[in-house]
């Protein structure tokens, strides 16, 4: 919904198909029902998560498949978007970059799969090792004309959080609107949208 509806919000999204690729069960049941060896798909197409998200947006074109995978870590979501118009992929990443609880990640910064992100937020102190922004690989969002391309990673523990303490905030009205109580819960809690800081190439010395 973060990333579909921003792209909505830019009027850039037509219509959405996505393959997810599911944690196979949490990790402290994974001695009870995980899987070893396998890919296990959902038994229905739609999966649930597009009807799931029309439930919030009853007009959004999506359809959406899904699999378990044989890991315990996150999901890992892969999207192809008809946009409204041609585009660029910048401005695509700009749409992205301007909604909330949407953070980058670079593949050239040495994330390269879902456990490499999950160490980050350990590193980066996170209780629990939680992310509670969706993951979206910059690099890799790629535009061709009225087509967009993009994967992203969703820490399906974590990622609720932040929307579950601005439902109770709404309930006991400690905030006027919702963009109010969204930038009290970021900031209080320190969602990012960017987990590294941006590298540039060092100056050549003159000799």
């Amino acid at each position: 919904m973060r990333v579909l509806g921003a792209l909505r919000e830019a009027d850039l999204l037509a219509r959405a198909r996505g393959v997810l690729i599911r944690r196979a069960t949490d990790p402290w049941e994974s001695h009870l029902d995980g899987i070893m060896n396998t890919m296990v798909p959902e038994p229905r197409i739609p999966s649930h998560q597009g009807p799931d998200a029309q439930s919030v947006l009853p007009d959004l074109d999506i359809v959406t498949i899904a699999a378990k995978g044989a890991h315990t870590q996150t999901h890992n979501h892969y999207w192809t978007l008809q946009l409204t118009r041609p585009s660029e992929g910048e401005e695509v990443v700009a749409a992205l970059r301007a909604a909330p609880r949407i953070a980058f990640i670079r593949m050239s910064d040495g994330l390269v799969a879902l456990n490499s992100t999950i160490e980050l937020m350990r590193d980066l102190g996170r209780p629990r090792g939680d992310m509670w922004e969706v993951a979206v690989w910059e690099d890799l969002v790629t535009v061709d004309g009225d087509e967009a391309y993009l994967t992203y990673q969703v820490f399906n523990e974590a990622i609720v959080v932040p929307e579950t303490i601005d439902a109770i905030r709404a309930l006991t009205e400690l905030a006027p609107t919702a963009a109010e109580s969204m930038a009290i819960t970021d900031s209080t809690m320190g969602i990012l949208h960017e987990f590294l800081p941006g590298t540039e190439s060092a100056p050549e010395h003159e000799s």
